[in-house]
């Protein structure tokens, strides 16, 4: 099997044996996309082959509930659940999106089959959420911050039957795993905060409850992350969900049910267009997508396009213990890697705000601090003011900061890094030593 990098070169890919379920997670949580192919190019995998690899990684398995588009699950040998990706008419731009980020749970890993390439387009595009948190939190600090306060709230009105025409056009029976309105209605009933009502065409018009729309994933397993991400299917909305029964414009709003500046979200979008990787497709080919930090779409085409899907829950190592929060034991910093090893150093500065201000003009970009240096205040002033003059974004910075000593109880460790944002003014730091 080769393994290529999809975020890293394309061109490149290695070689190896097999892949177990340990070293997918340790390449997803690294690397975040990969394209999985056979060594053989005149031998590619069949879709039997690629169920079985899924099942080999023994991922939880993740039900299907809530989802949008119209799906049919293909059969395979093995016990995992394959269908079919959107089927929405060819001609039609599938945006940027999380899978599922419109429920509370979404999947943690996504995979890709392709069956049959299409002629032309088709590409399944990808890009790095965290990328686009960085370009909203830094263009439209307002906006993030209320959607980080919020959320957001989708709108969408479901079919009675699935309306292939339509790239949300999945009925509501299927969306939901339900055979009738009664056991509709309590499923949507237990849900806090979501509101329904049923329209005299006999569809269904739901509005979910508030939903995260930006996630900070601080770890998967013992590898650190420590990433925010645009985790939410806003743009998708905003510019897919339109039908004969859907506005687009009323697919959704904040969490508090404040709307959402359009101009604002057609920057996002086009910023996502600008940044995508559009991987063309070639028969056997197989993305496999950590989904809590990378976003999908897929571009239009022409042609026949028989591309599957396939997605899981959490991998539970054997004899692991499952935590949340600090205290957890990370064993693996390869995703935390970074190329330019050139810092400059904040301990015991004159004037910590102009010295910094002055290092980012002079081209420095990895700064050290701590809070035990007693002046991250000003260093995060000088930042902030060479950002603002234009010199860099905050994107373009990778920023150390530590925890000192006596703050290594575990309920003091958060405290102790909230103190440290607060004195730079970030709502994240790249690297945070204990």
């Amino acid at each position: 099997m080769r393994i290529t990098r999809i975020f890293e070169n394309t061109e490149y890919s290695e070689s190896v044996d097999s892949l177990g379920r340990r070293e997918f997670i340790t390449l997803a949580a690294k690397h975040k996309a990969l394209l999985l192919q056979s060594d053989d190019g005149s031998n590619p995998f069949s879709v039997d082959e690629f169920a079985s690899l899924t099942e080999s990684l023994q991922l939880e398995k993740y039900e299907y509930v809530g989802g949008a588009a119209p799906r049919r699950l293909i059969p395979v040998k093995s016990n995992v659940e394959v269908f079919t990706a959107n089927e929405a008419p060819p001609d039609q731009l599938i945006p940027f999106h999380h899978e599922l980020a419109q429920v509370q749970n979404p999947p943690q890993y996504l995979f890709f089959y392709c069956d049959l390439p299409s002629e032309t387009g088709g590409e399944t595009a990808l890009i790095d959420s965290t990328l686009v948190y960085r370009f909203v939190a830094d263009t439209f600090p307002k906006f993030m911050d209320k959607l980080k306060t919020y959320g957001a709230r989708y709108k969408r009105v479901l079919p009675e039957e699935d309306d292939k025409a339509s790239p949300i056009g999945r009925s509501f029976y299927n969306a939901y795993g339900v055979n009738d309105k009664i056991e509709l209605e309590k499923k949507l009933n237990a849900i806090p905060g979501l509101e329904y009502q049923w329209l005299p065409e006999g569809s269904l018009e739901v509005i979910t409850e508030p939903i995260p729309a930006v996630r900070f994933i601080d770890q998967q397993h013992n590898h650190g992350i420590y990433q925010w991400t645009f985790h939410n299917s806003v743009i998708a909305a905003f510019l897919g969900w339109k039908d004969c029964r859907n506005d687009r414009k009323k697919a959704v709003r904040f969490g508090n049910n404040d709307p959402m500046d359009e101009e604002i979200l057609e920057s996002i979008a086009k910023f996502m267009e600008e940044k995508k990787i559009s991987y063309k497709w070639k028969k056997g080919d197989i993305f496999a997508i950590n989904n809590r930090l990378v976003m999908h779409s897929r571009n239009s085409f022409t042609g026949a396009r028989r591309v599957y899907a396939s997605m899981f829950g959490d991998a539970m190592m054997k004899n692991e213990v499952k935590r949340d929060g600090v205290g957890e034991l990370i064993d693996d910093f390869s995703a935390l890697e970074v190329t330019d090893p050139i810092t400059f150093g904040c301990w015991r500065l004159d004037d910590p705000e102009q010295a910094v201000y002055n290092a980012i003009k002079a081209g420095y970009r990895r700064f050290d601090s701590a809070c035990d240096y007693g002046n991250e205040i000003q260093t995060g002033k000088g930042i902030r003011r060479a950002i603002d003059e234009g010199i860099c974004t905050r994107k373009d910075l990778y920023v150390t900061t530590k925890l000192w000593n006596t703050y290594h109880h575990p309920n003091h460790v958060p405290l102790a890094l909230e103190r440290c944002l607060a004195d730079l003014g970030f709502d994240y730091v790249d690297e945070f030593l204990i």
